[in-house]
């Protein structure tokens, strides 16, 4: 069977989506998460992948299981991942379904402050004192 898993993280400590040796990534601490809770070696493929210190507000990753999960298996999930990492939703689909292959669209979101913000310090790039062309980086 195979399952869609919808999830957030903020990329903040990771490597990126995609497994590397010798960095932590996110696919690495859901792979480990889910293999601990199902009993069974899982490789979750991603819609995409993100960058070293990415984040991500909605994405999306399949596997395959014998195992019917239960109701609670997102919350199972979100017990043993870290707080960086959040499990929206998990949802049986068709075996040929693919993350990858069947997204329909994908969009990025920039964020720019100018000026400092101790509360934007991960989520945004900060610029200071610098003139910048909000409609040239539009067109681009």
């Amino acid at each position: 069977m195979r399952y869609f898993i919808e999830l957030s993280y903020n990329g903040k400590n990771y490597h990126g989506w995609q497994v590397q040796p010798h960095s932590i990534s996110i696919q690495e601490k859901l792979n480990k998460a889910i293999s601990t809770i199902l009993q069974e070696p899982i490789n979750a493929v991603g819609a995409g992948r993100t960058d070293a210190g990415v984040h991500a507000s909605q994405m999306y990753a399949h596997f395959d299981t014998k195992k019917i999960l239960t109701d609670n298996f997102s919350f199972k999930l979100n017990a043993l991942l870290p707080n960086d990492i959040v499990i929206h939703n998990t949802t049986m689909v068709k075996d040929d379904s693919h993350a990858r292959f069947d997204a329909i669209s994908r969009s990025y979101e920039y964020r720019i402050w100018l000026g400092r913000n101790p509360f934007l310090l991960d989520t945004t790039w900060q610029l200071l004192y610098t003139n910048i062309n909000i409609n040239a980086m539009n067109d681009a």
